[in-house]
């Protein structure tokens, strides 16, 4: 199916659907987000090297957190950033950087479970060991009538990998697995990057979570807003 047919029966299926952050998080209780802003133009971690600080970048989250201490920080959906440091985000045809943010980040402590938000089957389970990559991450298909899409939950510990094997069916509200650490999620501070993909092109065991700027009307139309099922008014 063409990427932008696809797209728009996505779209169609997803206003009769309302996913809250509770389904994703149940452990968490929190119900409402707050944004973050992480683009080239943000004004909490200016430079690449205090992004690429724990220390520092948990402590700025740590903040925000306290302002608001009944929301999850989030955000970044085609965010333009220029956090993405390591070579596995060069181009392999162009000096260009992958700098579009393809999913949605929840910044949570390590440990935090995460839940199947709908019926689906783990098509990949796999730990990354690249420096910036994913760590943990897994990738459940979900088949409606109407409709077939994939989630990505990014950046969990390795356990978390070996917990199913492909082929499982996993029912909505299943604890899929937890947020990695530092040493285990890719190097990141730790977060769950969720993502919609409505195809898998030809990845196997992988897929973008970031996307040349050149092409981000092709990417937005393969992986469409995830707050199209959250729905929230900041994300």
């Amino acid at each position: 199916m063409d990427e932008k047919i696809a797209f728009k029966t996505f779209e169609k299926w997803s206003k009769n659907q309302q996913v809250c952050l509770a389904n994703l998080f149940p452990t968490v209780q929190k119900k409402e987000a707050v944004h973050i802003d992480l683009s080239i133009e943000n004004t909490t971690v200016k430079t690449e090297a205090e992004f690429n600080n724990p220390a520092f970048f948990s402590e700025k989250l740590a903040e925000i957190q306290q302002q608001h201490p009944n929301k999850i920080i989030t955000g970044g959906y085609l965010e333009k950033r220029a956090l993405y440091t390591s070579a596995i985000y060069n181009a392999e045809n162009s000096s260009e950087k992958r700098n579009i943010h393809l999913g949605v980040d929840f910044w949570l402590p390590k440990n935090t479970p995460i839940h199947a938000i709908f019926d689906g089957t783990i098509v990949c389970s796999v730990h990354q060991k690249d420096h910036k990559g994913y760590g943990g991450f897994i990738i459940l298909k979900h088949t409606f009538s109407a409709i077939e899409f994939h989630t990505l939950y990014g950046h969990l510990s390795e356990n978390s990998t070996l917990k199913y094997k492909i082929g499982d069916f996993i029912k909505k509200g299943t604890d899929i697995g937890v947020l990695g650490n530092y040493e285990e999620n890719g190097k990141w501070v730790p977060h769950l990057h969720f993502q919609i993909m409505l195809s898998l092109l030809d990845y196997q065991n992988d897929f973008p979570g970031v996307a040349l700027e050149s092409e981000i009307d092709y990417w937005k139309h393969i992986c469409p807003n995830p707050n199209l099922l959250f729905k929230s008014n900041v994300l």
